[in-house]
């Protein structure tokens, strides 16, 4: 195993990790030149050590002793900031790396297969964020050994990607309430951990409602005008840890699930809520569920956009499916 980054992870028995700086590093280059010939068959393994509450570095742990049992080659690769993942897969494609393996959440994953899209380079996943719904969605574990199992045994598979207003994206793009949940965690995380923050953002996102005056389009047909609660346009099955809001999406059947909640009074959408939370509304009133290849979307006002859980995008959007773009190591 080979740590680089100008820097490794060590795991205390006190579970703390650190970044500790190497030697003799010429800290603007992370390959060497002689990489491409020798790395073909070596793991490259871009691990985010603030993932799952920074609970991310333990579970690699774990994976590392099944790579280790089976005589895997691998280097280890750390996060230092948002998009590093993507610049550091990048990287890894120009070393000669023909598998990429994401050590994280749902962001880094989505960074990763920006980086990988359109490539042969396999992407393997340790799910080792907080919510994970992209690999629970393509049924890879959350358990560590098992998820490192198979990376080693499990086979490639063509998978969709998305693409909104040019960035890539693997599970959900979405505008409205579910933004208002991430905006709303942000001001719970103080001093809490795992999955409490989310659900307070839950529950003061449902308070402050916002109506979205939207216009969409799917795949060039005219207009719908309408008021909406939420938009998501869908590739994987959930989002925030488990709600179920595309729950007939298939990542490689090359269309996007589109779901539209209606803009609905306050008791109308406590009612909603758990049948959202458990994949039961698409039948439901104020819910508008379709496929599509390609999907527009106008709003009144500024509104920011979700895209596999960063806010990272404005609205308006025009996304489009990009079939079998990624080739993802899973059952």
């Amino acid at each position: 195993m080979r740590y680089y980054n100008i820097g490794y992870v060590h795991i205390s028995r006190s579970h703390r990790h650190s970044m500790e700086m190497m030697d003799q590093m010429d800290e603007s280059r992370v390959f060497s030149d002689k990489d491409a010939q020798t790395n073909t068959a070596r793991l490259a393994v871009i691990l985010n050590p603030t993932a799952g509450s920074g609970e991310c570095p333990l579970l690699f742990e774990a994976a590392k002793a099944v790579f280790d049992e089976n005589g895997a080659l691998y280097d280890t690769f750390i996060t230092e900031h948002v998009g590093h993942a993507e610049e550091l897969a990048a990287d890894a494609l120009k070393a000669g790396y023909k598998t990429v393996i994401a050590a994280g959440g749902d962001g880094t994953v989505r960074e990763i297969a920006a980086a990988l899209c359109g490539t042969d380079a396999a992407l393997g996943i340790l799910p080792f964020g907080t919510g994970n719904d992209l690999a629970s969605a393509l049924l890879i574990p959350e358990e560590p050994k098992k998820a490192a199992e198979l990376i080693l045994f499990g086979k490639k598979k063509p998978t969709d990607l998305g693409r909104a207003n040019g960035r890539i994206f693997a599970n959900v793009c979405g505008v409205g309430f579910d933004v208002d949940v991430l905006e709303c965690t942000k001001k719970h995380k103080k001093g809490r951990k795992g999955m409490l923050p989310y659900l307070l953002g839950i529950v003061d996102a449902i308070v402050h409602r916002r109506r979205l005056h939207a216009h969409i389009s799917l795949d060039g047909a005219q207009e719908t005008e309408l008021d909406a609660l939420v938009i998501d346009i869908c590739n994987g099955r959930r989002f925030g840890g488990g709600m179920m809001v595309a729950p007939e999406a298939k990542q490689d059947d090359g269309l996007f699930d589109v779901c539209i909640a209606k803009y609905i009074d306050l008791f109308q959408m406590i009612t909603l809520l758990p049948t959202f939370i458990k994949g039961k509304h698409i039948d439901k009133k104020p819910i508008i569920y379709t496929r599509a290849k390609r999907v527009r979307v106008r709003l009144e006002g500024e509104n920011t956009v979700q895209l596999d859980g960063e806010l990272i995008e404005k609205a308006p959007l025009e996304c489009e499916i990009i079939a079998g773009a990624a080739g993802i190591i899973r059952p």
